[in-house]
């Protein structure tokens, strides 16, 4: 399915967004290409009657990275995490 104008326009923001976080955060480091990406965001929001309701969002680079590789991105970093997590490293 076609992206809109908007939905273009905000994966290109989304994209610069990347880049700029990760040279402001790795200024040192040769970036490379940024070839495929994954945002995990968690959201709260509350019912009439109160209640909070939690809901995650994923959004892949485009809207249009394959499953298998969104998998593979994610279990990536899960299995990075958690081994910076019992060597007590930075990932």
């Amino acid at each position: 399915m076609p992206r809109t104008p908007e939905q273009v326009a905000a994966d290109q923001a989304l994209t610069d967004a990347i880049t700029a976080v990760r040279a402001a955060y790795d200024p040192d480091v040769d970036m490379g290409v940024l070839t495929e990406y994954i945002v995990v965001s968690a959201w709260r929001t509350w019912g009439s009657d109160g209640d909070g309701v939690s809901t995650i969002m994923s959004t892949p680079m485009d809207g249009d990275v394959p499953l298998h590789r969104l998998l593979g991105l994610l279990n990536y970093s899960l299995t990075r995490y958690r081994s910076a997590i019992t060597e007590d490293t930075d990932v």
